[in-house]
């Protein structure tokens, strides 16, 4: 008997095993989607192996979804360590890898067999009535409950009903909801079309004879002017057949024209980083990088170089982005180099775009994919190289649903996987990748400078601003320039910036991180000394005069990193000239760079109007009935929403509670700042980019795109316009409030804050306008906004792993965390206990392992589910796989958890709160 291992896409344990008829024995490889029977449903699956045997309990599959495999072995390999080290069913993780909406279901539909009766009950005859009302036809389970006014079907309802006879219970196939797309296409037959006399159809003939290959028929139609009557008049005399064709749909990030790239020779600096990647890429085994370069510095460039070798070998790439927002400019600057090789995937394309994108993927088309997290499961063949871009941002982490998977651990073992290299770059890495990098597991690779700019000579002579001349954002020196000499680092500042390799260490493929260091207060090895002082910065480099004045280019000295002001608002409080969110040497700041011409971006991390209302006769302040947090006034169509599950409400003009007409707004989102830029300066014209103004999809580009066209003065935003952004004008950054999110209680609050406010600090003088940055804080003393203020990640993380190996906490230590969710807040949270007993039984015997909690969340309930949080904390010696036990082992002691609770488990949480 032939056999077939069947993973469903669904959260059961499998793979299971299932007979493989005659018919479907030839296109059920391994790899391929299958539609197998699972109980009284029919679900898709994937076959994960094959063999022989006999089995008198398999039942046969119904039918295989595949011309060919949707999943290589890589990518079921790759998906089985998901599943095994995240802790979800493999059948998660396969379906996290497939483009969403493909999958055929069933649906169970439910037809009414007789008429109520008395003995139905009053609940059975109101669902004999329901039904009723289809004539017939049936009812789907959840419009059946929306019929009957309730949330959702009463099952035991249902099955007494069918036992009695009253009503079947059947299930029906449903196609997948993303297909391809098919468009009729016209092509010349080869027959003679000299007799034609009408205008239309010889325009039209003669546009396919121009093509040489088939066109799609509404394309054709627009560019000759003729009409539907033409193509079946041709179509009648034998000279046009039409084809129905698959066609594709693209994002519009590729619909934009090809920008041709800048033509520039590297900088030393990155020179060196580059050599040591490609020798890697030309090499036979895997490795890992950290690119630490400082804002400006020049990655994307090394990452561009790196890619083109990868690509020369004949193998592909992945490019990680931690924002939907930054992969269009992304895909600009690599489409200028590598043109129509280039593809998209990301979750603001519609379904038939991310499956036409898988498509030509895995088809070989594009050998090059960019996107955010999910971008790592893309089908390429022959992999080469990885590139995660901002390593360090927690939005490569997924949250719901599972598997709750970290991108770039991901990658990681993904080039590890394929024999490939994996570059992971940031200004400000993660602790983890710090560390790891520390060990030696990961080469280090230092760009301690933002690299030269360059401006034309007559723009230096005339004083004007050369920003224009600045070729696409490339940093570097013109092909045709001399090639500059090296940047002096200073005394002692190029200590320790070599590779692990060349200071003689071994490299070997990482674990998930290193053990504690042997002495955990001095610098960490591998180079993670201060970048070189913004207010002294390295004289510039000479070059020689022959060639750059035959180019009509000077290279100016690497722009230094902005010096940095920190303002204390408790201060500017006391002394009154704090009015309103903006301080008085903020608008000052503001208000020069209107008058010359340069341009700002805000930073307020904090989107709507204000956060906090407050009525100063009762205290009344508006809650979410569904989720523990107040509701936040979003002024431009005056309602109140909840940031967490989206409930809206008017906005009332008294107080609800005592009728007072005395409610105080409290705290400032970017609306808010909007409106008094407004009224400061009315002449500046503003931009804001939040979750508001980016929900329409193309929206992040189209503000970017204003903005870099010089539409606008000021761009006012949240975390979004910390990252990624490069505007030769922009010369000043305003951080609104550095404290958001620094006090929360989360071991990681401190590194979040000090790599957001790094990474937005590098926002401003990335040109050759010196820039400067503004920090608005309660709290000038803490420690991420010192070493912010003195762009000093050398500092911030010596101190930070300090205090991190003393506590226990990653990278020195292992750390998972639990969710228990459920409607009710007493049934949730006794739930939660029983489960961290089991757990506390479970883990007794691992050697210095702690559980941790329950404890109700941060905030504490959210879209109508009660949270709960614990987790188990262990020494980074003990093994993964021993502490995935423990919790498996927890679960099943536990069982299924109530109805309408949940269990979430989280491997290497990203947030605690």
């Amino acid at each position: 008997m032939r056999l077939a291992q069947v993973v469903p896409l669904a959260p059961v344990e499998g793979p299971f095993t299932y007979s493989v008829p005659d018919a479907l024995d030839a296109e059920a490889v391994v790899g391929a989607r299958v539609l197998v029977p699972f109980g009284r449903r029919q679900l898709t699956g994937v076959v994960v192996a094959r063999g022989e045997g006999e089995s008198a309990k398999a039942k046969p599959l119904v039918d295989v979804l595949d011309a060919r495999p949707s999943l290589t072995p890589e990518l079921l390999a790759l998906t089985r360590w998901v599943a095994t080290y995240y802790l979800c069913t493999w059948g998660e993780a396969i379906k996290t890898a497939l483009p969403s909406g493909t999958e055929v279901e069933t649906r169970r539909i439910v037809r009414a067999l007789r008429p109520p009766e008395a003995e139905d009950g009053d609940d059975g005859r109101a669902l004999l009535a329901a039904l009723a009302q289809s004539n017939g036809s049936g009812l789907k389970v959840p419009a059946l409950a929306e019929a009957m006014g309730r949330k959702t079907a009463p099952q035991a309802l249902l099955r007494r009903l069918e036992a009695s006879g009253a009503v079947s219970v059947e299930y029906e196939l449903q196609e997948a909801r993303t297909r391809a797309r098919v468009e009729k296409h016209l092509t010349l037959t080869g027959a003679d079309p000299s007799g034609l006399t009408g205008a239309r159809q010889q325009a039209l003939v003669a546009l396919l004879a121009d093509a040489g290959e088939p066109v799609r028929q509404a394309e054709a139609l627009k560019a000759s002017g003729a009409s539907s009557s033409t193509v079946k008049g041709l179509v009648a005399r034998g000279l046009v057949e039409t084809q129905d064709l698959e066609v594709e749909r693209t994002d519009d990030a590729l619909d934009a024209p090809l920008a041709p790239a800048a033509d520039v020779t590297l900088h030393p600096m990155q020179e060196a980083a580059l050599g040591e990647i490609r020798t890697a890429i030309g090499g036979d085994a895997p490795q890992t990088f950290l690119l630490h370069g400082v804002t400006g510095s020049g990655k994307t460039e090394v990452y561009l170089r790196a890619l083109a070798a990868a690509l020369a070998r004949g193998e592909s790439g992945i490019v990680l982005v931690p924002e939907i927002a930054l992969t269009p400019q992304t895909v600009r600057r690599f489409r200028a180099h590598f043109g129509d090789r280039v593809a998209v995937m990301h979750s603001r394309m519609s379904p038939g775009e991310r499956l036409d994108a898988w498509t030509r993927i895995r088809d070989g088309k594009y050998p090059v994919v960019i996107g955010p997290r999910s971008a790592i499961f893309a089908p390429v063949e022959n992999l080469g190289l990885v590139i995660v871009d901002e390593e360090h941002e927690a939005s490569y982490k997924q949250f719901d649903p599972a598997p709750r998977y970290h991108a770039r651990d991901v990658a990681v073992f993904r080039a590890h996987q394929a024999g490939a290299v994996c570059v992971l770059g940031s200004a400000t890495p993660s602790l983890e990748t710090a560390a790891n990098a520390r060990s030696g597991k990961y080469a280090y690779l230092a760009m301690p400078e933002r690299v030269p700019v360059l401006v034309r000579k007559e723009s230096v002579a005339s004083g004007q601003s050369p920003a224009a001349e600045v070729a696409s954002g490339a940093r570097g020196v013109p092909a045709e320039s001399s090639t500059a000499s090296p940047l002096s680092l200073g005394e002692g500042q190029g200590e320790g910036r070599t590779s692990p390799e060349a200071s003689g260490e071994t490299r070997s493929h990482p674990g998930t991180q290193p053990p504690p260091p042997a002495d955990a207060g001095t610098s960490p090895r591998g180079g993670f000394d201060a970048p070189s002082d913004a207010s002294n910065p390295p004289a510039a480099p000479e070059a020689s005069g022959d060639d750059s004045s035959a180019t009509g280019y000077s290279l100016l000295a690497p722009a230094p990193l902005p010096p940095v002001r920190v303002i204390d608002l408790a201060r500017e409080k006391e002394v009154r000239r704090l009015k309103g969110a903006l301080s008085h040497d903020l608008r000052e700041a503001m208000r020069q760079r209107l008058e010359r011409g340069e341009q700002t971006i805000l930073l307020q991390n904090r989107r709507g109007y204000a956060p906090v209302i407050n009525c100063e006769t009762c205290g009344w302040t508006p809650e979410c009935r569904d989720c523990s947090v107040s509701l936040t006034l979003h002024k431009t169509n005056r309602t109140l929403r909840c940031h967490y599950c989206g409930r809206a409400e008017r906005y009332p003009p008294v107080c609800p509670s005592c009728g007072a007409d005395d409610l105080k707004l409290l705290g400032s989102g970017t609306q808010r700042v909007e409106e008094e830029i407004a009224e400061v300066f009315p002449e500046a014209r503003l931009l804001r980019m939040d979750m508001d103004t980016t929900s329409r999809k193309g929206a992040h580009q189209k503000i970017l795109d204003r903005f870099g066209r010089g539409e606008a003065d000021i761009l006012l935003g949240t975390q979004m316009v910390a990252k990624g952004l490069d505007f030769p004008r922009v010369t000043l950054v305003g951080v609104v409030n550095a404290d958001t999110g620094m006090l929360l209680p989360d071991f990681r609050a401190s590194e979040r804050t000090f790599q957001l406010l790094a990474q937005v600090a590098g926002r401003a003088g990335r040109h050759d306008l010196p820039g400067e940055v503004l920090l608005q804080t309660r709290n000038p003393e803490h420690p991420a906004i010192q070493h912010a203020l003195n762009h000093d990640y050398s500092a911030f993380a010596r101190e930070e792993l300090v205090e991190r190996y003393h506590l226990g906490y990653p990278p020195y230590g292992r750390l998972i965390g639990i969710e228990i969710k459920g409607p009710y807040e007493n049934s949730t949270h006794k739930l939660a206990q029983a489960w961290t007993d089991a757990l506390a039984r479970r883990a007794s015997g691992i050697a210095g392992t702690d559980v941790l909690g329950p404890v109700a969340a941060f905030v504490g309930k959210v879209k109508g589910f009660w949270r709960f949080h614990t987790h188990l904390k262990a020494p980074r010696t003990v093994p993964a796989k021993i502490l995935a036990d423990a919790v498996s082992a927890a679960t099943a002691e536990i069982g299924a958890p109530p109805k309408g609770h949940r269990i979430n488990v989280d491997v290497d949480p990203v947030g605690l709160y």
